[in-house]
């Protein structure tokens, strides 16, 4: 028996994506003393952290308020379809292959930087992108909020502010190719050619562009 019926999985599909309410990035420092106490997250919040939903409303952030916030990190849906022709010796086969239905929340030490102190890469889109900079770009609604050394234990939390859409549409196979005519064919003494050009993952549709949707990573970190 659970305390809050959220907490429950009973009923819930497997893998069901779980974690806490982001209300965005702390204005400043009388928006944290306004809220609700995130204390127990581990790390003292400043301005440009994440600040979460209250779900129970105890006044406290905490393992209570963590919920359902999307829907399975494995695909509820997979499907392909394909195309196929041929044209005085042009032939073409084209296959698309995708999946939808499922979300997962970004982390690791590339998207959160310096998480493990001097060491790790940095995406590009956490430099270029909009990002929370105190004195320049206090934007409480910036993609990526402050930057810490060594790690944020509140930051670093699975939460609708980190949660992505897994879907996409891939081109996955694209193949083009032309018989040459029996009457040229066979003047060379063979029985048949055929030149062809094919393709694996040409185009990738899909709102999440940091790395391949298909890996079914949160990091990245995986081939």
């Amino acid at each position: 028996d659970y305390p809050y019926v959220w907490q429950s999985e009973t009923g819930k599909p497997l893998s069901n994506t779980i974690g806490y309410i982001a209300e965005g990035l702390f204005k400043d420092q009388a928006d944290i003393e306004m809220s609700p106490s995130q204390d127990e997250l581990g790390s003292t919040v400043m301005p440009g952290d994440i600040k979460y939903a209250d779900v129970n409303g105890d006044g406290y952030v905490n393992d209570n308020d963590i919920v359902p916030i999307g829907a399975t990190t494995r695909p509820n849906l997979v499907y392909g379809f394909g195309l196929s022709g041929q044209w005085k010796g042009i032939d073409i086969n084209v296959l698309f292959q995708g999946s939808g239905k499922s979300t997962f929340c970004i982390d690791g030490p590339s998207v959160y930087p310096f998480e493990n102190g001097d060491w790790g890469n940095i995406l590009t889109d956490v430099v270029k992108s909009n990002r929370w900079i105190l004195g320049e770009n206090e934007d409480p609604n910036a993609k990526y909020p402050r930057l810490s050394y060594g790690g944020n234990s509140n930051n670093y939390r699975a939460s609708t502010y980190w949660l992505r859409n897994g879907s996409y549409l891939r081109l996955k196979n694209l193949e083009i190719g032309y018989t040459i005519p029996k009457s040229l064919v066979n003047k060379m003494h063979l029985n048949n050619i055929r030149i062809y050009f094919m393709g694996t993952n040409l185009v990738t549709f899909s709102s999440f562009k940091l790395w391949d949707p298909e890996l079914g990573s949160s990091n990245g970190q995986k081939y």
